[in-house]
């Protein structure tokens, strides 16, 4: 057996550094990098995230001006089953495939119930819109018409198109 010019290994070299008792602090110099990259990633997280809220309210400002061309074409119904499964092949085709396809499609189908109930919203308060200006009379004798029904309520506030 030949002797070599090396040192002999250290306990540590050939173990690695001892185990730290549970329940030990981790060493605080080694944490710091960690928490510093976690923060960084979450802050990327966090401004991709209004990323994404900025996008939907653009898309839900978009499916407004669709229902109000839907109504104005007299389509009777906002839901349209073809174009929902269009929008459902596009995204999972369109996805790098990071994300699981059922929870994508399960985040879509939600995103799409939620569009089609602020296009209801929007058409309830248009025909309450209506149904006030269709129901302006003048009192007997003149004077001013009435705004709205009595005991009627207010449509709930959709708010304006793009800018």
């Amino acid at each position: 057996m030949a002797e070599s010019d090396e040192p002999a290994a250290t306990e540590v070299e050939r173990n690695g550094p001892p185990a730290k008792p549970a329940g030990a602090e981790p060493d605080p110099a080694a944490t710091e990098p960690t928490a510093a990259a976690l923060a960084r990633l979450r802050e990327r997280i966090d401004a991709i995230d209004q990323e994404i809220v900025t996008l939907l309210n653009e898309r839900a400002q978009i499916a407004l001006e669709i229902g109000r061309v839907k109504q104005a074409t007299g389509r009777r119904t906002v839901r349209d089953a073809r174009r929902e499964e269009q929008v459902i092949e596009h995204v999972t085709s369109a996805s790098a495939g990071l994300f699981p396809e059922p929870e994508l499609v399960a985040l879509y189908r939600r995103l799409i119930a939620a569009t089609r109930r602020v296009q209801h919203a929007q058409r309830r308060q248009t025909t309450a819109a209506e149904a006030v200006v269709g129901n302006e009379t003048a009192p007997e004798g003149g004077g001013r018409p009435t705004e709205r029904q009595p005991g009627a309520r207010p449509a709930p506030d959709i708010p304006p198109g793009p800018r």
